[in-house]
C-alpha cells in the first residue's frame, strides 16, 4: 500500500529580526544511523547526492545535478525488484515547548558590560535607566522568537511558566499559560495574544527557585502527555543559580535524565549573565536533559564556575541580547527538525528491521530515495541524508534534505518497510 500525507505549505522560515530562525536536522551530538548500512546506494560526486529517483532506469539524482557524475551506478538499485515492501505515511513530529523564565529581582539589572553580575548582587536594580534590563531584553526575544513561530508547519504548541511564583521562593504548580497551538495566524492568535500578555504583565523579583520550578514544568507535560502529540521540551532561562533548594540539585539531574530518557521530555538551557557560578548545575542539567552542546562537553560538575553543556551567554564578550537570539534560533532548529516517527508495528505483526528501512520523498508526481547517510552530522550543510535517532524509533532528515522538503509546498514523506535500507557508500 502507499498512503502519503501532504507536509503543505512551509510559509515563511521563523525570521526572528534579521535572523533566520529555521534550521534543519538535529544538532544531537554523537548520535548517528544505527541501522546497518545496505549495498546499492549512491551519491553524487558533487556532495550533494543523497536522493535517487527509483522510477528511472537510469538512476538519475535529484538535486543541483540531474544528471549522473562520477561512478554512479543504478545496478542493483531497485529495492521492489527483489522485496516485498509496505509504504506507510509520514508525518512530521509536532514540538511542544514549555517556555521556563526566571522573573528574580536580579533580572532587573543591565546585563554586562553596563552592569556587571557582581553590581547587580549588590543592588538589582537599573544602573543606566535609560538601557534595557535583562528582563526587558528576554522579554523582547521571546515575543518576537514566538511570533517566528507562527509561519511553521506543523505548528508547534507553546506555553510559559515563571519562577518565583510569590516574590519569595514559591515555585509554580501550573503554566501561567498553558501549551497550547499556536494558529499560524499572527493578525489573531489566541494563544500567541495570551503569551504576549502575560510576558507583558512581569515584574521581576524574588529568588530562584530552578529545582522546584522545573519539577513543576516536567509534571506539567507528563501528566499531560495525552494532549501533546509529538515531541516535548522545557526551555529553561535563568540569571542565576539555585538558591531555595541547593541541596536538592543532584536530585533535578536525575529527573532530567529520566524525563529524557524514559518519557521524552527533553531540557534546553539558556545561562543569562549572572548565572556565572552555576555553571557548573547548568551544564549537568543540559546533558541529562539530552540537550548538551557536545559528546565531549564538561559535566563534571565542579567547580561551581565550570561548565559548557548549556548555552551559556555569560562568556567574555557576549552581547546578550545578540546570544539570546540565537540560542532561540538554535533551540527552534532542534525542536521544529525535520523529524520523524519509524512506524509502528500493529497487532502481531513483525518489528522493524532497522536494516530495511527507506524513506521516499514525493514531488510533483515524482518519487526520490532519500539516502541514509552517518557518514557527516546531521546538521551539516552538505549531508542530504537521513539518520536514526532515540534507538531506531525516529528518522530525521539532515542539512539539504531538510531543507528541501521543507522549502516544497507539494512534498509528501513516506516510509517504506522490507527492503533493504539504501545508503550513500562510504567516501
Amino acid at each position: 500500500m502507499k498512503l502519503t500525507r501532504k507536509l503543505g505549505a512551509v510559509g515563511a522560515l521563523l525570521a526572528v529580526s534579521a535572523g533566520v530562525f529555521v534550521a534543519c536536522g538535529s544538532s544531537d551530538s554523537g548520535s548517528g544511523a544505527q541501522g546497518a548500512a545496505a549495498s546499492g546506494g549512491a551519491a553524487g560526486a558533487d556532495g550533494g547526492g543523497g536522493m535517487v529517483n527509483p522510477d528511472s532506469g537510469s538512476g538519475g539524482f535529484f538535486g543541483g545535478d540531474s544528471g549522473l557524475s562520477g561512478d554512479v551506478t543504478s545496478e542493483g538499485f531497485d529495492p521492489d525488484a527483489a522485496c516485498a515492501a509496505t509504504t506507510l505515511s509520514a508525518t512530521l513530529a509536532k514540538a511542544n515547548i514549555l517556555f521556563l523564565i526566571d522573573r528574580t529581582g536580579s533580572m532587573n539589572c543591565n546585563p554586562p558590560p553596563t552592569q556587571t553580575s557582581a553590581e547587580c548582587a549588590n543592588n538589582p536594580v537599573k544602573k543606566v535607566g535609560t538601557e534595557p534590563s535583562k528582563w526587558e531584553i528576554t522579554r523582547d526575544a521571546l515575543i518576537a522568537a514566538i511570533q517566528g513561530l507562527e509561519g511553521t508547519n506543523p505548528l508547534p504548541s507553546i506555553g510559559i511558566m515563571y519562577f518565583n511564583s510569590d516574590g519569595f521562593c514559591g515555585f509554580p504548580q501550573q503554566p501561567n499559560v498553558n501549551v497550547a497551538a499556536l494558529s499560524g495566524n499572527p493578525n489573531n492568535d489566541p494563544q500567541l495574544n495570551a503569551l504576549v500578555l502575560s510576558l507583558n504583565g512581569v515584574t521581576p523579583k524574588g529568588e530562584t527557585p530552578i529545582v522546584g520550578s522545573t519539577m513543576s514544568a516536567y509534571q506539567y507535560l507528563n501528566s499531560n502527555a495525552a494532549s501533546f502529540d509529538g515531541n516535548r521540551f522545557v526551555v529553561l532561562l535563568t540569571d542565576g543559580a539555585e538558591t531555595c533548594d541547593p541541596a536538592s540539585k543532584p536530585y533535578l539531574i536525575e529527573k532530567a535524565g529520566q524525563a529524557s530518557s524514559l518519557v521524552n521530555i527533553r531540557t534546553f538551557v539558556l545561562g543569562a549573565p549572572g548565572s556565572e557560578d552555576g555553571r557548573a548545575f547548568l551544564s549537568q542539567l543540559a546533558y541529562a536533559g539530552g540537550t548538551p552542546s557536545s559528546s565531549t562537553c564538561d559535566h563534571s560538575g565542579a567547580p561551581a564556575n565550570v561548565g559548557d553543556c548549556h548555552m551559556d551567554m555569560t562568556l567574555p564578550g557576549l552581547d546578550f541580547a545578540t546570544a539570546l537570539q540565537a540560542n532561540l534560533q538554535a533551540i527552534s532548529g532542534q525542536a521544529l527538525s525535520c523529524e520523524f516517527d519509524v512506524p509502528t508495528p500493529g497487532p502481531g505483526e513483525p518489528p522493524v528491521d532497522p536494516t530495511k528501512v527507506n524513506v521516499k520523498y514525493t514531488h510533483g508526481g515524482t518519487t526520490e530515495y532519500i539516502l541514509q547517510d552517518a557518514q557527516d552530522p546531521c546538521d551539516d550543510a552538505s549531508n542530504a541524508g537521513w539518520q536514526y535517532f532515540d534507538n531506531n524509533t525516529k528518522i530525521v532528515l539532515c542539512g539539504a534534505a531538510c531543507d528541501k522538503v521543507k522549502n516544497d509546498p507539494q512534498a509528501s514523506i513516506s516510509i517504506e518497510l522490507g527492503c533493504a535500507t539504501q545508503s550513500v557508500p562510504p567516501k
